[in-house]
Parts: structure tokens; sequence; C-alpha cells
């Protein structure tokens, strides 16, 4: 006899099938995607062969992770679910896949150079299809939590892995990548950072013009390059004590009130000023906010509390400049959707070489799917996070046939115009500015 509890269930039941399916059909646009870029052609050019005819090709490794981040996989034992997934593999045409053991191998072996060199070329690919000239950079530093016997302090009291990112953000493109320990200083690499984003704009006939950083960014050596470079920069200011007697020089009747970018008016003020650091080979200006101090403490005396930014732009107006540069707050989405979003917030081994192999592929991903937003699916879909992809694109149950030697795909009439739509619109575009 039933219980009220039993009775209250779901009524139905289970049955085997041997028919090929899938639960994940959405995942085929990325592979088809990467094909068309010339990803997979990429991967195939920079990365390790096999010693055997036996071993893995490059690409065996690299897609399945793809897709696996794609799908939301938190670690690398999740590559299963791809493997398990019959129908998926029949249309991605992967017939074989590593298990998590020889993948992990893989990522230890000397790889990551050539895992750059297919995002940048993947990257390249991207800014030529956007059709335009002139791009922000924002560059920031995030923090994988680990306990891996390798990872090191943090100024934040936890082991961890550190990553310093660059992104387009006019196209939330993910440009370079440096992993290395936690206890390595923000700063530490910007430099180089900016000089490659602009030396591979260039390289494409685009220019690097707006540069965005925290006060990791407030360095003389940065400020000087993008001076050099013709770069407009806008970085927040470490309010040393040159800074807070350049401050304490500004009159009251300097300060102005401060408007949002809707007209409306803020608790706070601004005022301008022009200041020189002692490396520095110019001055540039110093666009500085205050507002009342709500609570006054031994660390915080005085009546105001201040927050500036570093610019060398002529062009904007001050309170224009405080907005522009309130936008690199961006770059903190674009980290949690690589971590959150992607599970790069799981380091899967004990080498920082290896996890940094598999850091770069997850980045790869992003960009693809950045790729595939932009271009194949449409506006609507370039503000939603993978995560949303999921649920409206990626989970898609199908069923994989053959017939007439002919692979079909059948979904449910939901999602077919979607997916119909896609291919449309990849098989409509030359692909000619896949190979920059």
């Amino acid at each position: 006899m039933k219980t009220n509890i039993q009775e209250k269930l779901l009524n139905f039941q289970l049955q085997k099938t041997d028919e090929v399916i899938t639960s994940k059909a959405g995942l085929s646009i990325f592979y088809e995607v990467a094909i068309f870029l010339g990803v997979i052609d990429s991967i195939k050019k920079n990365l390790l062969q096999p010693k055997s005819n036996r071993g893995f090709m490059p690409e065996e490794y690299v897609m399945p992770l793809v897709l696996m981040f794609c799908g939301g996989g938190r670690t690398m034992e999740d590559i299963r679910e791809i493997t398990l997934d019959e129908g998926l593999r029949s249309l991605c045409k992967l017939s074989r896949i590593p298990s998590s053991d020889s993948v992990g191998e893989w990522i230890r072996r000397d790889n990551l150079l050539g895992t750059k060199k297919i995002n940048e070329q993947l990257s390249k690919t991207i800014i030529i299809k956007s059709n335009m000239d002139n791009f922000t950079l924002d560059t920031d530093a995030t923090l994988v939590e680990t306990e891996k016997e390798c990872a090191q302090m943090t100024y934040k009291g936890f082991t961890a892995f550190s990553s310093l990112l660059s992104f387009i953000a006019d196209l939330d493109l993910c440009i370079c990548n440096d992993y290395r320990n936690g206890a390595v200083h923000a700063g530490v690499g910007i430099t180089e950072q900016i000089e490659y984003s602009n030396n591979l704009l260039k390289s494409i006939n685009k220019k690097l013009k707006y540069f965005r950083s925290d006060s990791g960014g407030y360095d003389s050596k940065i400020i000087n390059f993008c001076m050099k470079n013709g770069i407009v920069f806008t970085i927040t200011a470490d309010q040393d004590k040159a800074v807070k007697h350049a401050i304490s020089q500004i009159k009251d009747n300097e300060w102005k009130p401060l408007y949002d970018e809707k007209g409306i008016m803020t608790d706070r003020e601004y005022a301008t000023t022009v200041h020189c650091m002692e490396k520095t080979d110019e001055a540039f200006t110093i666009v500085v906010q205050r507002w009342e101090n709500p609570q006054l403490d031994l660390f915080e005396q005085g009546d105001f509390k201040y927050y500036v930014v570093a610019t060398n732009d002529c062009e904007r107006t001050p309170s224009q400049i405080i907005h522009f540069h309130n936008k690199r707050g961006n770059s903190e989405n674009y980290n949690k959707e690589l971590k959150c979003g992607f599970g790069m917030e799981y380091a899967p081994s004990r080498q920082l070489h290896a996890n940094a192999v598999y850091f770069e592929l997850g980045i790869l991903a992003y960009n693809l799917t950045i790729a595939v937003k932009r271009f194949f699916l449409g506006k609507e879909w370039i503000t939603k996070t993978i995560s949303t992809m999921r649920w409206q694109l990626i989970f898609i149950a199908g069923k994989v046939v053959n017939h007439g030697r002919q692979l079909i795909l059948k979904i449910h009439s939901n999602y077919f115009e979607l997916l119909k739509k896609f291919r449309e619109n990849i098989y409509e575009q030359n692909p000619s500015f896949a190979s920059p």
C-alpha cells in the first residue's frame, strides 16, 4: 500500500533505450564555430603532436575540454559527460575522448605557449570580424583560491593562484592572460600586457586607444608607455603622500557637484589638478572625487573621503572621465564569468604550469562563446551569460539518426528555428576573415 507521500510523487516509469540521443545538442554550435573560425586548425598547428600513431591528437584533448567548460563542467572528471553523450559526439565527430587522467597528463606537457597562440589567433579573428577600429583595454588581476601545495599566500590571507587578465572592453574579449602565484603583486606584468595588446592590434591595423586600470596600474612605467604610444589612460591613483598633498591644495571653490550619466546629482563633488610622479616623463591630470566621511576614525581623518583617477584624457570633461573610468568595473564581471561561469575557480593540478594551460583553455572556451554570441546568434544574445545560454541554447534534447548517409538531428519545435537561424548565419558568412 502506498503512503500519502508516495501517492503525491510523479507518475511515470523509466525505460532503457539504445537510440542515439543527446541532452546537449546546443554544444554542437560551439564546435561548428570553432571549425569555421579556424580554431581547430590552429590547435593542430600550435600544439604538440602525439609521439605514436595511437596517441590522442591535440584537438582530441582541447575540444572536449572546451565543450565541457561551455556545458558547465566544474572539474576535469566532468569530461566523462561529453564521453557519455553519444549524440553530441556523433554531431561533432568526436570518435575518441581521453580520460580525465590522460587530460591531467597532457596539461602537464609543454603546451602553454601553443594555447596562447591559439587564443591569439581567435582574438584577432573576433576583432577583425567586429569591424571596429579603436579599442579600450581593461586590465585586472583575479585570485583563484586553492589549497594546492605550490600555491602561495596572498595579501588577503589565503593561498591562491593569481591571473592577470586583459579584456577588450568593446567586445568583452579576453586578449591576454598571465597565470602566476598568488603572492605576485597585482601590478606586475601590466606594462607587458599593454605592450602585447598594442602590438597585436597594430598587426591587424587596429588601434589601442584607451587603457583603464585599478591602482595596480598606477606606475610610472605604465603611464610613460601610454603617453609615448598615444594611449589615453584612466588609472585609479594610490593616495600616497604626494597625491594627498595635491588634494590639499585644491581650493574649496574649485569643487563642483558630480552628476551621474542621467543628469541626477550624486552625493559627490569633483575637482582636478595637475600631478607628476618622480619617474614620469610628463605631468598628467588627477580627477579627484570627494564625499563626506560618514564615520570618522583613527585611520580616516578628515571630513571627506577621496577617490582619485590619474589620466591624460584631454577630450572628455572631468565628469565624463569619471563615468568612463567607472565602467572598468565590468572587468569584475568578466572575471566572475570566467571563474564561476566556465569553472576557472578550480585548479586541477599541483603544478603551476599545468594549471596555467588549463586556465588558458578556459579562456579559449570563453572567447569562443563571445564569437558565438556576437556573430552567429544576434544582438539579443550578447549580454547573456553562459549560465543563461545553457538554459536557453546548450541543453537541448535531441535525437541523432543516420538516414541515407545523412546525419540528422531531430529536436523539439521550440528550438528548431533557433538552430536553423544559426546554421543559416554560419553558411552565409564569408570565412575569409577567419585567417588574419
